[in-house]
């Protein structure tokens, strides 16, 4: 029998109008259910009781088709319904069955990224090599979500429930605001940069707040949180597929092409990881980036191993 047409069934029981061919056909499902399901059904002759009592006060029409389901009627239609989520739809329960909140975890590999909206509306943009765990739907005081790498929030406005991204050490909480996360494991800070509205960043001895165009830092090392005046688009140029370089090492530089192109750097000597670079690249392949490189910085070269493995070769002329 399909769960359909036991609900059927079930329903037209509660209405009065089943016929007694369908009340024969529910009774030997029922008992044939029961027998099965029994031990999961009663825990304890009080929990018997108790949905004795449930059902005696929700089925108060008069029925004419005499006892024979009897107990076994109702206790056998509570394993149907306790079987197929069917307490929410009848008269059984007026509280309806809630299902359990399930845990998504979305991640991105090397070189790709991912937008995602959840379930409150709060848009994401996941960088690549993160990982973002958040719930099916929020429920309780708060919207709580957990961060590896880096994102970009805009985080729908909700003053009665904040939303919180924990991220290591530090949890980050808003009402509902703009900002990003950068909380890569081989970095040794974790920073929070806003756009727009207000955020608060804690560790477990610090507290700040910040506003738009300010960062906070969370030093890995020292535990302690900084805030200083920044420029947000230096930060917020991953989103529309630009990397831009100030001045900085090659280590720093190749680190942010392995995560941007899914590769791997080696150095045929650790000094040219000290090479300087300023470099601002739109939308650009590796290959264009690469030359680029080389290009700007006469004595570099690379070459590919394979396996998506670049050896950088040369002299630096900063």
């Amino acid at each position: 029998m399909t769960e359909n047409k036991i609900k059927r069934l079930m329903q037209k029981y509660l209405d009065g109008t089943i016929t007694e061919k369908e009340e024969s056909v529910l009774e030997e499902f029922d008992k044939n259910l029961l027998h099965r399901n029994m031990d999961g059904v009663f825990k304890d002759p009080s929990d018997k009781r108790r949905i004795e009592q449930r059902l005696s006060k929700a089925i108060n029409k008069p029925k004419n088709r005499g006892t024979s389901f009897g107990w076994i009627r109702v206790a056998a239609s509570v394993a149907i319904l306790l079987g197929f989520g069917y307490l929410a739809f009848t008269k059984f329960d007026q509280e309806p069955v809630q299902e359990a909140v399930l845990e998504v975890v979305r991640t991105t590999d090397w070189g790709q990224k991912l937008e995602l909206t959840l379930s409150d509306g709060t848009l994401v943009r996941l960088n690549s090599g993160s990982s973002l765990k958040f719930p099916d739907r929020f429920e309780g005081n708060t919207r709580e979500v957990e961060l590896e790498g880096e994102a970009f929030f805009d985080v729908a406005r909700n003053p009665d429930k904040p939303f919180v991204i924990k991220s290591d050490e530090v949890r980050t909480t808003v009402l509902g605001t703009s900002f990003n996360v950068n909380t890569y494991s081989h970095n040794q800070h974790i920073a929070v940069t806003v756009a727009t509205g207000k955020v608060e960043v804690a560790s477990r001895d610090d507290k700040i707040f910040l506003g738009p165009n300010e960062q906070g830092v969370f030093n890995r090392n020292t535990k302690a949180i900084s805030k200083e005046q920044t420029d947000i688009s230096a930060y917020l140029n991953w989103k529309e597929g630009i990397l831009s370089f100030e001045d900085a090492a090659l280590t720093e530089v190749t680190a942010s092409l392995e995560r941007w192109y899914g590769v791997t750097f080696m150095f045929e000597n650790d000094s040219l990881g000290d090479c300087h670079l300023t470099a601002t690249y739109t939308n650009e392949t590796l290959g264009e980036v690469l030359e680029s490189i080389v290009y700007t910085k006469k004595g570099l070269r690379y070459d590919f191993l394979g396996d998506k493995k670049i050896r950088i070769n040369g002299t630096c002329t900063d």
